[in-house]
């Protein structure tokens, strides 16, 4: 009995309990995933440094949602090319998979990255994004939709395409 209520108290994808993690959207539009043509599983996280983003607040402008852990060989090799496009109409952000603030920016002054860095500590927003093998990335559309879900590493050439095809979407 005491297991259920633990398990009760953690919440869940639905969760509209405040803090980090998985949260819902502002009149959710439904049932989501992070399939392209889905939206994006909302969520709140810590960032690396202080603050906290919301993915929700976010839309607006295209997102590279990119999934990564200072122990991963290809999430370090990729930060300069989505470092190189951050801004160029669109917007990075990263989330690491479970280390602390420490590791994070330790990464970031490494490699020159300075876009968001959230804090997936607990693991759960990589899990409901089925980041499972690392460096996962999404690109999200204005509106929030995901147009696609790249595993492995991306690097500049195909940052501009995508780019180039999010201009030719508009």
């Amino acid at each position: 009995m005491t297991l259920l209520v633990v398990l009760a108290a953690c919440g869940g994808p639905g969760s509209k309990e405040p803090g980090f993690g998985l949260i819902d959207y502002p009149d959710s539009p439904g049932e989501i995933s992070a399939q392209p043509g889905d939206f994006a599983p909302n969520f709140r996280l810590e960032l690396a440094g202080g603050g906290e983003i919301e993915l929700a607040e976010e839309f607006g402008t295209p997102i590279l949602l990119n999934f990564f852990a200072s122990w991963c060989t290809n999430c370090r090799e990729e930060m300069a090319a989505l470092e190189a496009v951050d801004g160029q109409d669109v917007q990075v952000i990263g989330v690491n998979f479970q280390e602390n603030d420490e590791k994070v920016l330790a990464l970031a002054e490494e490699t020159g990255a300075s876009f968001a860095m959230a804090l997936d500590r607990n693991g759960k927003v990589s899990r409901e994004y089925r980041a499972t093998s690392l460096p996962v990335t999404l690109v999200i559309g204005a509106d929030g939709q995901v147009i696609e879900y790249i595993k492995g590493p991306v690097d500049e050439a195909m940052l501009a395409d995508i780019l180039a095809g999010l201009a030719n979407a508009d």
